[in-house]
């Protein structure tokens, strides 16, 4: 037996194993749980708060912030901290704030299992609910840089082909969110945020070194490489020429980043409104953190200078077998399979249940042919064939991601997902906290939205076309104005609460 290819990869396969086995268990629990379909779309809703918003943060960060994004940073600098590790956390945390507990209690009010399906029930529109199901398709861009990240994580660190690694990523995910969906969900993510967590802490302690001469002498050392690494602005980068893609556009891209279905979704986990604050706090601490990771691209810059020698997406997987050795790298590699798998599942179980949810449901029940008790069943069951279907659809981008790479697989993600919430952020916002609005006026700025969006992008309207931050900023702005103006000129003011006249009545009597 060759010990020293055992002491490379064989403390890897065998953590790797060891994760395997806990997440299937955790899973397995999970589906003994699942007792109907909205159990498989939400789960039990008696999970802990904490562990809630711990799913929350791992689902939020992922493979793109511990994997995908740092190659970005290693390209650009300081500049890309501000963006990514300052302005768009800062504008997460607002968004959770101002729309978690909201959302929620209206998620209640019309027991919504999904976003499109809240959207739809909120303007009494099933259109709606269609347009926002077929929109969230978007997604699948998002489910394609998981899994090219994921797949060189492992094809680096446990030596096998990078297309084994991918087909690894695709199948034991689908396999345990098909049988127990969100309930299988929760709990493997907050384990797997647990497994972040550390893996953070050992990524985040590894540039200590660096910090010898202070903050001052580390932005000297990124400055003896390229000045313009040590500066707030990169002039010469595509995502952070000027502090209005840096700070502005990431801050609004923050805010309304969390209207994507997997995210936004997480309130309506919570058993009572009595739970929104225990989830928030437990879900911003955990995000803290994991934002922070972003730090190694700098790291990794400083350890292997030349920029040109790798592409952005082989930073990570490069600089962990650099920096540590076998046992603190298999660590490692369970933490970073943790973060991509953990907001694979939401995604899929999102976009299962809005298949099942906002197309089959919505379809069947207007046919009138089959028992609600059928519906009920054969939801579940047409959730399962949803994923079937989309495994290869996955696969098939994947790999031209990974064969013809361009700059990076984060610019295909950030172009899919920044439509989408780019279009889903009027409807969320009016429907929580306006009444009367059109239901034509929705529709219609959230179309704007996608226009402009894909509009300035391929048509490549203005330098900054080519970053999707700046033509969801545009989009995003553009809908909400659209919206505005329907509003002032067809809005209706909402009408009275009886409980309240009633109320008032007796005031004055």
């Amino acid at each position: 037996m060759d010990l020293s290819a055992f002491g490379e990869t064989g403390f890897a396969w065998i953590f790797f194993g060891i994760y395997l086995v806990l997440v299937s268990l955790a899973a397995f629990v999970g589906i003994k749980k699942m007792s109907g379909f909205a159990s498989f779309s939400v789960g039990s809703r008696n999970v802990s708060p904490v562990f809630v918003g711990m799913s929350l943060a791992a689902n939020l960060t992922s493979a793109a912030t511990f994997i995908i994004n740092p190659g970005l940073i290693y390209l650009y600098g300081v500049s890309g901290v501000l963006g990514y590790a300052v302005a768009m956390p800062l504008g997460v945390f607002v968004g959770l704030i101002v729309f978690s507990k909201a959302f929620r209690t209206v998620g209640d009010e019309v027991t919504a299992l999904t976003v499109p399906q809240w959207i739809g029930d909120r303007f009494n529109d099933r259109r709606l609910t269609i347009f926002f199901a077929v929109a969230s398709l978007l997604q699948i861009a998002f489910l394609v840089l998981i899994t090219v990240g994921l797949s060189r994580v492992l094809a680096s660190v446990l030596g096998v082909d990078v297309f084994l690694a991918m087909a690894f990523v695709i199948i034991f995910p689908l396999i345990y969110i098909m049988f127990g969906g969100a309930s299988a969900h929760t709990l493997t993510n907050s384990a797997q945020a647990m497994i972040m967590m550390v893996v953070a802490v050992i990524l985040l302690v590894s540039g200590a070194p660096y910090f010898a001469d202070g903050i001052s002498g580390f932005l000297g050392q990124l400055a003896d490489i390229d000045p313009v690494l040590a500066q707030p602005t990169n002039p010469e980068s595509l995502l952070f020429r000027d502090y209005f893609e840096v700070l502005a556009c990431n801050f609004l891209i923050g805010i309304a980043i969390i209207n994507q279905p997997h995210v936004m979704s997480k309130a309506l986990y919570l058993k009572s409104a009595r739970d929104v604050n225990k989830y928030l706090v437990s879900g911003i601490l955990v995000l803290i953190l994991f934002f922070a990771v972003i730090l190694v691209g700098l790291y990794a810059r400083l350890l292997m200078p030349e920029a040109a020698s790798m592409m952005p997406d082989e930073v990570v997987p490069t600089y962990i077998v650099e920096v540590f050795g076998p046992f603190v790298r298999a660590v490692i590699l369970i933490g970073l399979v943790a973060a991509g798998f953990s907001t694979m599942e939401g995604l899929l179980v999102a976009l299962s249940t809005i298949f099942s949810n906002d197309v089959y449901r919505v379809i069947a029940k207007r046919a009138g042919t089959l028992s609600d008790d059928e519906i009920e069943a054969r939801s579940v069951r047409y959730s399962r064939y949803f994923l079937i279907a989309l495994a290869p659809v996955v696969a098939l981008i994947s790999y031209g991601q990974i064969t013809n790479p361009e700059l990076s697989v984060a610019i295909l993600g950030q172009n899919g997902v920044y439509a989408l919430f780019s279009a889903t952020f009027v409807p969320i916002l009016f429907g929580i906290f306006a009444r009367g609005v059109p239901k034509t006026v929705v529709l219609v700025s959230a179309t704007t939205a996608l226009v402009v969006h894909f509009g300035m992008y391929y048509g490549e309207i203005t330098m900054y076309a080519n970053n999707p931050a700046v033509p969801a900023t545009a989009a995003l702005l553009t809908s909400t104005a659209v919206a505005l103006m329907g509003y002032w000129i067809w809005g209706q003011p909402a009408l009275p609460d009886p409980t309240e006249e009633a109320t008032e009545a007796e005031a004055g009597a």
